[in-house]
């Protein structure tokens, strides 16, 4: 590698403001790189909690150090070859087609924004789905795959799992109460899933709402009912194939099954594997 060769100015300042920390293998100088690079994964980590935008200050800070490094550059180490015209570029689009191929086909974050799964899930959470097996792949608005679910055993009821409805490609998280060839009636708040009623322990009450536990194949979860609201009834439907219903924990304020009916099982995204308030 050439130890006379010198990076431009220009060229610094640009990466440093578009790929941040990455200038800093242009640059040749990959401790620094590493030192940016983890400080910008906290940070987005961060911004994704707390709706936060320091993730912005990189824009700033990368590309004034970079014109500091230039500026004060030394010929002394040999030049990687992370820094050269195809190295750089491979390692950039390694980390985002791996970024991208992470959030498509295994996780993904998604940010909770109503209130019709309260009280499991609070308007503003933070969840993380597990794609990998349901068939449904991609990410940022782009669709890659979408088939029917791997395999029966990934689709429990009442687990939480994120979907597309039929009437949008927005994606929904609601809880799985049944599955094809249940037959499932709602009545007085009531739900019987294949002749069995569903019993619910009331756990606390406010001026609003009513709160229960209640359990389905051994999964215990909260629910609640807006006080005074009329039932949303059903009557009996058996499950057809390659199908499944799903029921919003805030059962009076909650779009789901009752309203636009199964999801099939190419729609499914996967399950969700952690909330984080």
């Amino acid at each position: 590698m050439d130890k006379n060769w010198k990076p431009k100015i220009w060229v610094a300042i640009a990466l440093g403001v578009i790929l941040q920390a990455f200038t800093f293998l242009y640059l040749n100088r990959p401790k620094i790189f590493w030192v940016y690079f983890l400080l910008s994964c906290v940070v987005s980590i961060i911004d994704w909690k707390f709706q936060t935008f320091f993730s912005v200050v990189f824009s700033l800070t990368c590309p004034i150090h970079a014109l500091f490094v230039v500026k004060h550059f030394k010929h002394a180490t040999k030049r990687g070859w992370y820094s050269t015209r195809w190295g750089l570029p491979v390692i950039c689009a390694t980390y985002f087609v791996s970024v991208f191929l992470f959030r498509s086909f295994l996780y993904e974050p998604f940010i909770f924004p109503s209130a019709s799964m309260r009280p499991t899930i609070n308007q503003g959470n933070h969840l993380v789905v597990k794609k990998l097996g349901f068939g449904t792949y991609g990410t940022y608005g782009m669709d890659l795959i979408s088939s029917a679910v791997s395999s029966s055993n990934l689709m429990q009821r009442g687990k939480l799992y994120a979907f597309y409805p039929p009437h949008t490609d927005t994606p929904f998280v609601k809880r799985l109460m049944a599955i094809p060839g249940d037959k499932v009636a709602i009545r007085d708040n009531a739900i019987r899933i294949n002749g069995a009623l569903l019993t619910k322990d009331r756990l606390y009450k406010t001026d609003d709402v009513t709160v229960y536990q209640q359990q389905l194949d051994g999964i215990s979860y909260s629910i609640q009912h807006i006080n005074g609201q009329r039932s949303k009834d059903m009557e009996a439907v058996v499950i057809p194939e390659n199908s499944y219903f799903f029921l919003g924990d805030n059962r009076d304020n909650s779009a789901d099954s009752r309203v636009w009916g199964y999801v099939t099982g190419d729609r499914i995204i996967g399950e969700v594997l952690y909330i984080i308030e």
